[in-house]
């Protein structure tokens, strides 16, 4: 316990002054006998022995009230976690060729089914690998030939999460197409209004998922990319294809496999990545997917710092109720058992 005003102790001081002088105000104010031989041998009652319980009671009173103004305090020591997020945009290709089937553990199912799946997964966790994002402020876009902000980006993660479930192929023939570049341009808009809007960010990426080149739009991937670096965006591309089988070479020294080369839309998407200190990576099944976003999700940690403190609660109230008892009880003694008079 410690006092936050210890200095109004010395009125402590004050109490053997104030007993002193009540004393002598009670002998001045007491009846006056001529003589004590009558009273010699009349010995001394229980309700004598006891007068001395009302002033000590008005002394420890005025003490406790006297305590209670120098504001004693209990101290108490904890530990907090500071948790400071990452704002995340999610951008999905949902033009016709993402209803390509690709091999996973239950069987086959389409790219849109894995990607949505696998970007469950990331923002609530898998109980594994993926721990979700719980403190992250994330948004999904879809893109075909133009793109929709399906979510704004919220740390409503439910919502989120359902959000992504109800995503769907985009199967209108007027608006087929791959058209990345807007997407990317959107996604970095809407991440630079909300710095603006709720101050700076510790980090704002971009997760970049699409099975084409782009083909469609007004913004250039790379234009989209710069505008991104501008405003301190990192992108990271993700290119769902099929699995490339390395190439056959025979030569006069042997048969060899030579891997192929990458395509021009992938070239693009490491670029948009390598511009804005990203990554690019390729996969082709839900195992290598999962293992994509696991990656992107240990080199975008949300920053954890241990916070100790203080506190510091109020104990003056068990001082001043014990003040409010003691006044109590001396009125109740002296106006009973030991009233005196005068």
């Amino acid at each position: 316990m410690t006092l936050t005003e210890p200095y109004y102790l010395l009125l402590l001081l004050l109490l053997p002054v104030l007993m002193i002088y009540q004393r002598r105000q009670r002998r001045k104010e007491a009846i006056r006998y001529p003589s004590f031989v009558f009273f010699e041998d009349s010995g001394r009652t229980w309700r004598q022995c006891l007068l001395f319980l009302p002033p000590l009671c008005l002394y420890l009173a005025l003490a406790c009230l006297i305590v209670c103004l120098a504001r004693p305090q209990v101290e108490s020591t904890g530990q907090r976690e500071d948790r400071e997020g990452i704002a995340i945009q999610m951008l999905v290709d949902v033009s016709t060729s993402m209803d390509t089937n690709i091999k996973t553990p239950e069987g086959a199912m389409t790219r849109m089914e894995v990607a949505k799946r696998v970007m469950e997964e990331f923002v609530a966790g898998d109980g594994d690998e993926l721990s979700g994002r719980p403190d992250d402020m994330i948004g999904v876009i879809s893109f075909a030939r133009y793109s929709d902000s399906i979510c704004p980006m919220t740390l409503g993660h439910d919502a989120l999460v359902y959000m992504i479930q109800e995503l769907t192929i985009n199967d209108r023939p007027n608006e087929d197409g791959t058209a990345y570049g807007d997407a990317t341009a959107l996604a970095a808009a809407q991440l630079k209004e909300r710095e603006d809007q709720v101050g700076q960010l510790k980090s704002k990426i971009i997760l970049l998922l699409t099975d084409g080149e782009n083909n469609s739009g007004e913004q250039m991937p790379l234009q989209a990319a710069a505008m991104a670096k501008e405003w301190g965006i990192r992108i990271y591309t993700i290119s769902l294809q099929d699995e490339n089988e390395p190439k056959v070479v025979k030569t006069d020294n042997g048969t060899f496999l030579q891997p192929q080369a990458s395509s021009e839309s992938d070239q693009v998407l490491e670029k948009m990545a390598q511009h804005t200190g990203g990554i690019f990576r390729t996969a082709h099944d839900m195992d290598s997917l999962q293992a994509v976003y696991e990656e992107i999700n240990e080199l975008e940690k949300t920053k954890v710092q241990e916070v100790e403190f203080m506190e510091y609660d109020e104990a003056f109230a068990h001082f001043a109720v014990a003040a409010l008892l003691l006044l109590l009880l001396r009125y109740l003694l002296t106006s009973t058992l030991l009233r005196i008079s005068p």
